[in-house]
């Protein structure tokens, strides 16, 4: 039979992935659904009302309210905020609780335990990410997502352990999706929290993670949730190994600041989420770390530390710099970006030096920048190093030549500057595909292309080139007005001069009664002023002709008149 229960809390969708760390408690069964079930978990649907109390029942999962993320089988980017729906954490299922459909609706998923007995320092550490519509109504109003630990024992809820999400909160890193019709959704990318269960050893309680719609019902609210099935404390880096110069060691992310102090908190020793000491400090030296949240999320909270000394090889080593290209990327998660550095390490790869903001595909980085890894060996011993990434493809700048006319062609090689790190062929087709036979001498209009590939990347840039070779002037066909065929070595010739591209055919000479004197279809023949051996009287004489434009191939046809003179 299922039972209801009524809360007030307010709506929201989010994605969530948490950090059971704690000294040497491990995390309860399948709470970070490793199991690709709902086991041990307990799920409610219902509604929200219009003064925000959330209503809700407990059911079986429901579809599309309560669903497995697979990373087998589940989309892998969320439709808005495009970060990775599946946490980034190396687990093998997320959920996601809500959907798109608004409608008022409610979700919460909850998991009941108790804390170890003897475990008082206890701290629950996770990661989320919020995707929600903005229809800026009043905050009450507002889709929203909340975490909640319950106190069974004692029945009430833990107020320093409680957070509250909306789109218009002022937690950092919300952003506006793009391409969203309507009323604007925002988004905030995976980030981690940390739920302070300290005090609590032996008893019994419930987290309660709890997404909403807007209160008016027409705005969406969604989320996902993942938790670290680890038993590691939430500060890490605090071991460090034989030979090492320095330590670095991280408090958990997601705070407003944070404080370092010596383990009596009489000394301050840095106020960054890291605290970095060179050379390390001597075995068993304690620390502790004040955490100060951002508004609303959560209460002051003090984390303590020991270093621990082990004697135990660790070295690691990362490249300056990793070059990519803009299509297929640099990949920092190949052998050769750590070469040199011990065999048995675990690397894992963020976008930030203090390892909170997970890289997402750094086997394929398409942006040019910073970037960090992050190597732990079996004994605990860690560090974070950064890697310059340059995405670069080869430039190749192309200045298209003025045109030329026919027959001057055009040197291809010259219409950009080079690289002496680049080699350069050229084609004629966008594939570069069909090779251009003589790039120095390109002759006739058209876009040709130059492929470009850097030595050292492999990288390939194809960049057109626009020729434009001006056609010919027709061909001049020209005849002298008048010849002496008097052998006396002066005009005894008739003939014609073609200049330009024409190609002769025949060439033909009337008298003034249209009778044919003379015909010759060689160039290099000429008249001479005869017919059938015997010269012809003085006067006026036609003549045609008929050839062709080379350059065109087509019919080229002139006619004139000579005056013989003797």
């Amino acid at each position: 039979m299922c039972w209801s229960r009524i809360l007030f809390t307010l709506f929201g969708l989010f994605v969530a992935c948490s950090t059971y760390a704690q000294s040497g408690n491990c995390a309860p069964p399948n709470i970070g659904f490793e199991e690709g079930t709902f086991n041990n978990w307990t799920c409610d649907t219902g509604k929200v009302d219009a003064d925000g109390a959330v209503i809700v029942t407990l059911c079986k999962p429901v579809y599309d309210r309560h669903t497995i993320i697979d990373k087998d089988y589940s989309p892998k980017v969320d439709p808005f905020g495009k970060f990775p729906t599946l946490c980034p954490n190396g687990s093998n299922y997320s959920i996601r609780l809500g959907n798109q459909n608004a409608g008022a609706q409610a979700e919460r998923v909850s998991y009941t335990f108790t804390v170890p007995a003897g475990a008082d320092q206890y701290n629950l550490v996770f990661n989320y990410a919020v995707v929600l519509q903005n229809p800026q109504h009043l905050s009450f109003q507002q889709p929203r997502f909340t975490v909640k630990t319950y106190d069974i024992s004692d029945k009430k809820y833990i107020e320093c352990s409680s957070f509250d999400f909306i789109a218009s909160s002022s937690l950092p890193g919300f952003q506006l999706a793009t391409g969203t019709p309507d009323t604007a959704v925002y988004y905030k990318d995976w980030a981690p929290a940390t739920i302070n269960i300290q005090g609590y050893a032996g008893k019994q309680v419930r987290l309660e993670f709890t997404t909403n719609d807007c209160t008016l019902g027409g705005h969406f609210g969604y989320a996902y949730l993942d938790i670290n099935e680890s038993c590691n404390s939430p500060i890490t880096g605090n071991t460090y190994c034989t030979g090492e110069n320095a330590i670095k060691i991280l408090a958990p992310g997601g705070f407003g600041s944070y404080i370092w102090y010596s383990a009596d908190l009489s000394q301050v020793l840095g106020t960054d989420q890291a605290l970095v000491m060179s050379p390390p400090p001597p075995d068993q030296t304690k620390y502790a770390v004040v955490l100060v949240p951002f508004a609303g999320l959560g209460c002051l909270d003090t984390l303590y530390t020991t270093v621990n000394s082990v004697n135990a090889g660790f070295s690691f080593v990362v490249k300056d710099t990793a070059y990519g290209c803009e299509k297929t990327g640099a990949d920092i998660t190949a052998p050769s970006i750590t070469a040199g550095s011990s065999n048995n390490l675990t690397l894992s790869y963020y976008t930030d030096p203090f390892a909170t903001s997970y890289l997402y595909q750094p086997q394929a980085i398409l942006k040019s920048g910073t970037y960090y890894i992050e190597a732990i060996n079996p004994e605990g011993c860690s560090n974070i190093l950064p890697v310059q990434v340059i995405i670069s493809n080869p430039i190749v700048t192309v200045t298209n030549p003025a045109p030329v006319t026919y027959p001057a062609t055009i040197d291809a090689s010259l219409t950009f500057t080079h690289d002496k790190n680049v080699s350069y062929t050229y084609f004629t087709d966008d594939s570069a595909t069909m090779v251009l036979a003589n790039y120095h001498y390109v002759g006739k209009t058209g876009t040709y292309y130059i492929k470009a590939v850097n030595a050292f990347t492999g990288c390939v840039t194809i960049a057109p080139v626009k020729v434009v070779i001006d056609p010919p002037p027709p061909p001049i066909i020209q005849a002298p007005n008048t010849f002496t065929p008097n052998n006396d070595g002066i005009n005894d010739y008739f003939s014609l001069t073609i200049i330009g591209f024409g190609g002769f055919g025949s060439l033909k000479i009337f008298n003034r009664y249209g009778q044919p004197v003379f015909q010759t279809t060689s160039k290099y023949v000429p008249w001479d002023g005869k017919y059938n051996g015997k010269p012809v009287p003085v006067g006026t004489y036609y003549w045609m002709f008929e050839g062709k434009n080379t350059y065109y191939n087509t019919k080229v046809a002139q006619g004139g008149s000579i005056t013989l003179i003797r």
